[in-house]
């Protein structure tokens, strides 16, 4: 499997304001000229770090409340409504879960083939027994293969970790308190389908024996088990300070720490995972976004609440309105 667990979290990354300098503009922009009658707003969110902020975290965030006020329609990657979901988009993304939590007769183990015999470990084989019986709630884990559980595994972990109050699901209350329009930059199953081709790939696990296949399950078992919050709390940290440099060297640093355990547990199977996540993630659904953005932001003031990864570098969302003719400026803080 290519681009395995964990990765997750180099995608969804985020910020707040506190302390604003010329050097460290914050993440709540203005997008006004090349014709707008009125202003929108650009607004970078963290969609879940794996630790829940708080209102007085969130709501600290200066400008961002009176941006709320003025926008028509809240964008967010997708819309939070999902009651205005079609019949089609439902059925999408029925056929993506089921492709994970109904897996065929190609994911099931191999009559008398069974877990405890592929570990030279006992403790190793407990860890993962305990593990998939009690935190994944099947005891009946060992009828499906070790390649299977490496995509379950990886949901899960994303699953876990979007569980947390995220900005997102904060500013969706808010918009909801106030009665705002919302809407999507793209489909809930579009969105999906890619973040789940990064779990669904089986091509590089799939050359492997059974054995090195477990080997991998207890590696990701034992890290989600031993995995700190400390990191977590750092990220969280670092998001809340509004520092631009001090986040990304720190982003820099954790992301590299990730690779390199992913590396180690899964060897030549993330060769092309920052690709995926640079390219995929990033940049082509910034492409596809700016039209939709344009489109509205010409109709009315909107506010555009995306991941913060989306706004950085030049092929961030702030550099492409640029290109288009926009300006996109910093909601600064009026010094005393």
């Amino acid at each position: 499997m290519k681009r395995l667990t964990f990765t997750f979290l180099l995608t969804f990354i985020a910020f707040t304001a506190k302390a604003q300098t010329a050097s460290n503009p914050g993440w709540l922009w203005t997008i006004s000229g090349n014709g707008l009658e009125q202003k929108s707003y650009l607004f970078g969110t963290c969609h879940g770090d794996g630790i829940s902020f708080t209102d007085e975290e969130i709501y600290s965030i200066h400008g961002l409340s009176e941006a709320l006020d003025e926008a028509q329609t809240v964008f967010f990657e997708s819309d939070p409504n999902v009651d205005g979901m079609s019949d089609k988009e439902k059925e999408e993304l029925t056929q993506l879960y089921g492709r994970i939590y109904n897996p065929g007769p190609e994911y099931m183990m191999p009559e008398g083939v069974f877990y405890k015999p592929l570990y030279d470990s006992v403790a190793h084989f407990n860890e993962v027994n305990k593990f998939m019986s009690y935190e994944m709630k099947d005891m009946e884990y060992w009828k499906k293969t070790p390649g299977y559980w490496c995509i379950r595994l990886s949901m899960y972990a994303f699953t876990k970790v979007r569980m947390c109050r995220s900005v997102d699901l904060a500013l969706i209350e808010e918009t909801a308190r106030r009665g705002k329009e919302t809407g999507g930059l793209e489909t809930t199953s579009s969105v999906m389908g890619m973040i789940m081709s990064m779990y669904t790939d089986t091509k590089y696990i799939d050359t492997l024996s059974m054995k090195e296949q477990a080997k991998i399950i207890y590696k990701l078992v034992h890290r989600m088990n031993n995995d700190s919050i400390l990191q977590f709390l750092k990220l969280h940290e670092a998001y809340l300070e509004n520092d631009t440099c001090k986040f990304n060297q720190f982003l820099g640093e954790f992301e590299e720490e990730l690779t390199k355990w992913n590396e180690e547990a899964l060897g030549n199977g993330m060769e092309d995972k920052k690709d995926y996540t640079s390219e995929h993630l990033l940049r082509e659904r910034n492409e596809l976004w700016v039209p939709v953005i344009k489109e509205n932001i010409a109709k009315r003031p909107c506010m555009i609440a995306v991941g913060c990864r989306h706004l950085l570098s030049g092929n961030g969302l702030i550099a492409m309105l640029r290109r288009e003719g926009y300006t996109v400026e910093p909601v600064m803080k009026k010094k005393d």
